[in-house]
């Protein structure tokens, strides 16, 4: 799910199916909708000291998605809802729930995205702030999700239960022996989000807590805990818009804090739109609590050539330092097309 300032995703919280869906059957209170996406960008990364990135033709995103609504009545309808995309070579499945909607809002269950996936102002395309290590949750495979939305006012809830996932096995030389390594990872997390509008002012705040238990050929390691907050503020009014947010995000090792997973960011936006063009510009910053950081400025421009057509260009730099050692910085490009439906 692509990050959005509140203004554009407060709209579509509560919506079945991708926002670019056509309608190919609509009869008796069925409705069933499809949509999809194909992105490419040619793309030259971010290049630190000691690295080597190369000019890239990458596969950003390729898209397939259905969704299902069926009218029970005047003031229920059941959902429906699937997703595949082509990320690295291969198919996944990302999305696959069901449940219905009404005056109460959206109950839904299965395979989706959590509210931390809305979290965030910014609006890079691909260079945004690096440096910064925390590692979030915002989907899962058994995410029982709630969500309202009123006139100028929304929130959510969102649990991901408890399960094992599948064994992941590798193998590693050791002594020029193949050793048969194999992973299974326990997690679960639950995360909310409530936000308000008034007066061209988004207003909105998250929180996820989680934990992850790593078990390593039948020897199970220290229980790992996350927990985040994120408030942001976005200011619209015509053509321009600016935002602000602070995170500040922890994780505990066996219950001892890992300082270089702890820590915090700030993230300001502004932007503008005019006809079929939009420019965005970011300044991000963060610390980790072992002393290192990172920030970043990023520049892009968006036009839209027809509804279901864009391109655009992104400029960014960044800077990472470590403590006691000297900052590394670099910059980076890219272009790209998108065509969805």
């Amino acid at each position: 799910m692509k990050k959005t300032i509140l203004a554009m995703a407060v709209p579509a919280l509560l919506a079945a199916g991708a926002v670019n869906a056509a309608t190919v059957y609509d009869q008796d209170g069925v409705t069933v909708s499809i949509g999809g996406a194909a992105e490419v960008q040619i793309i030259q990364g971010y290049e630190f000291d000691k690295e080597d990135v190369d000019l890239d033709v990458r596969l950003d995103d390729g898209e397939l998605n259905f969704g299902i609504d069926v009218a029970v009545n005047d003031s229920l309808t059941a959902l429906g809802y699937f997703d595949f995309e082509n990320e690295g070579g291969s198919v996944n499945n990302t999305e696959l729930w069901a449940g219905f909607k009404g005056d109460f809002g959206q109950l839904t269950a299965g395979r989706m995205y959590t509210l931390w996936d809305s979290a965030n102002i910014n609006e890079d395309i691909e260079l945004g702030l690096k440096g910064v290590n925390g590692s979030l949750p915002a989907s899962g495979n058994d995410v029982i999700k709630y969500e309202y939305e009123g006139d100028a006012f929304w929130f959510g809830v969102a649990h991901n239960l408890k399960q094992s996932g599948a064994e992941e096995e590798t193998f590693k030389d050791v002594g020029g022996t193949l050793v048969r390594d194999v992973k299974v990872t326990e997690a679960s997390h639950t995360d909310a989000g409530v936000g308000a509008s008034f007066a061209g002012v988004d207003l909105s705040a998250y929180f996820v807590t989680g934990e992850k238990t790593d078990t390593n050929n039948g020897t199970k390691g220290n229980k790992i805990e996350t927990d985040a907050f994120q408030v942001s503020a976005v200011y619209n009014v015509e053509a321009f818009t600016v935002g602000a947010s602070y995170t500040d995000f922890e994780e505990k090792n066996g219950g001892v804090q890992n300082k270089a997973h702890s820590g915090h960011y700030v993230e300001l936006l502004a932007g503008y739109g005019v006809g079929d063009f939009q420019y965005y510009l970011g300044y991000n910053f963060g610390e980790n609590d072992d002393k290192s950081d990172g920030s970043n400025i990023y520049a892009n421009a968006t036009y839209k050539m027809h509804s279901n057509v864009k391109t655009y260009v992104e400029l960014g730099w960044a800077e990472t330092k470590e403590e006691n050692a000297k900052s590394d910085d670099a910059t980076g490009f890219l272009v790209g097309m998108e065509v969805k439906f």
